[in-house]
């Protein structure tokens, strides 16, 4: 028998080798993890219908395998960076939100808060949990008895979500809390006036030992309430619960039919202010210059005293064992006299049916006028007519031409309710002085017992 050539027996390994990577890729082609449609390959991702109609397509307790050209688009409002919301962020639009789950770490680093991103969704699956409507990449039924849906995996959240450009924090939607309906599921709302229950401050939100969630209850001052959630593996679990009244943003969920806010960390609660009292009006300020100086300049922390014109001051006075303020033109020898009095800021976030009053007197009037008003845009500088401020319809004490009243007169009760955030309120003192006798107005004003309250 001759020899086969070597250049034949080249040739028929070459043969072998091509069959065996052709029939390795027929194998491999028959083993499908998921059911991938190519990548998006359009100029840019845009959106072609609403989260709230992705959520129209959903049917409670049941798995959806989306299998057109749907695009949605929304903003980043919750990740993971606490851990607080596991392998998963929240996206939101104008009209809804919806929780993507993605099997992978470190989330927050690429979809931080603000990122705005587009989804491709042909292929992937609308399931829910617990009554939270969420995406996922496809459905483990390896237990027919508790299917649950799976996370996109790292390798192909590119090949779905897009970055946008245009993003930015979206501001939380205002609402109470018997205002929290469906059609807010996922959404990111802030409510006003809440409080941990008594017995619920000063615990941690979590053990994060033993990596175990708890939920505490949160009440408003009036009616409603809801609990919040916070997970075993949260960073901030062993911080403890704090005892104010205030502001809580975070994303409203729910858990069958209990009522949850979720929090993306500890500066989402802004419960500083004083609790809801069951006895009646809370202080919110209160001032009657008993611990102030005598017979100087009235001076204290947070407190403004400022002459625009003239030179006057107002003064800490005693009469009969009780402290007040005094303010006068008179011996100025100015044209023109302007001072203030401006109480440090206040905030009115954490209140309801705000109530101002105070005390008045008047002496040797002549004219003079003392005007109480309110401010949202000071400064908390030595210039405050830049600032707008709100004249309130105050009672002074006016009439006395010859020595000061015997009684003092009430301001009234002025109704605050419709200023919130961070107020000023000033007592401003105009008259004048001048070297001529005629035309003075150096009506000498005291001042006592400043009391703001509210529920």
């Amino acid at each position: 028998m001759s020899a086969v050539p070597s250049s034949m027996r080249f040739k028929h390994v070459c043969i072998q080798w091509i069959c065996i990577f052709f029939l390795w890729g027929t194998f491999c082609n028959c083993v499908k993890v998921w059911d991938v449609p190519p990548m998006y390959t359009g100029p840019a991702l845009k959106a072609n219908m609403s989260i709230k109609d992705l959520l129209r397509l959903h049917i409670p307790n049941n798995y959806e395998k989306i299998s057109a050209d749907y695009i949605i688009e929304g903003t980043v409002t919750a990740n993971d960076k606490t851990d607080n919301f596991y392998k998963s962020i929240i996206i939101q639009d104008s009209t809804a939100a919806v929780t993507i789950k993605l099997d992978g770490y470190n989330l927050f680093t690429k979809y931080s808060v603000g990122q705005k991103v587009g989804v491709a969704l042909n292929g992937l699956w609308l399931s829910d949990y617990a009554g939270m409507t969420q995406i996922g990449i496809s459905v483990d039924r390896s237990d027919p008895a508790s299917p649950f849906l799976l996370g996109i995996p790292q390798p192909l959240m590119n090949r779905y979500i897009g970055l946008l450009a245009g993003g930015k924090l979206l501001t939380p939607l205002s609402v109470l809390a018997t205002g929290l309906v469906d059609s807010l599921k996922g959404c990111l709302v802030a409510i006003d006036q809440l409080e941990f229950v008594v017995s619920d401050t000063g615990k941690p939100y979590s053990d994060l030992v033993n990596q175990l969630p708890a939920s505490h209850t949160l009440r408003t001052c009036s009616i409603g309430n809801l609990y919040l959630r916070t997970s075993g593996f949260a960073s901030f679990g062993n911080a403890l619960t704090p005892r104010g009244n205030g502001r809580a943003t975070g994303i409203y969920t729910v858990f069958r039919t209990q009522k949850q806010l979720v929090i993306r960390d500890t500066s989402d609660l802004q419960l500083t202010g004083l609790r809801c009292s069951v006895t009646g009006p809370k202080t919110l300020f209160s001032e009657d210059f008993s611990n102030a100086v005598m017979d100087s300049s009235f001076a204290s922390v947070g407190y403004k005293n400022i002459s625009e014109v003239g030179g006057k001051y107002f003064t800490t006075k005693k009469t009969s064992a009780n402290n007040y303020l005094e303010i006068s033109a008179f011996a100025a020898k100015q044209n023109a006299v302007i001072s203030w009095l401006i109480l440090p800021p206040i905030n009115l976030d954490h209140s309801a049916n705000e109530i101002l009053h105070f005390d008045t007197k008047d002496g040797f009037d002549n004219g003079a006028i003392l005007q109480v008003m309110v401010s949202t845009n000071y400064d908390g500088g030595n210039n405050p007519a830049k600032a707008k401020w709100t004249l309130l319809p105050a009672i002074m004490a006016k009439g006395s031409t010859s020595g000061f009243a015997p009684q003092w007169k009430f301001s009234n009760n002025l109704d605050m309710s419709k200023f919130k955030g961070s107020v000023y309120i000033a007592f401003r003192y105009e008259g004048n002085d001048p070297s001529a006798v005629i035309g003075k107005l150096t009506t000498s004003f005291r001042l006592d017992n400043i009391t703001l309250q509210g529920n």
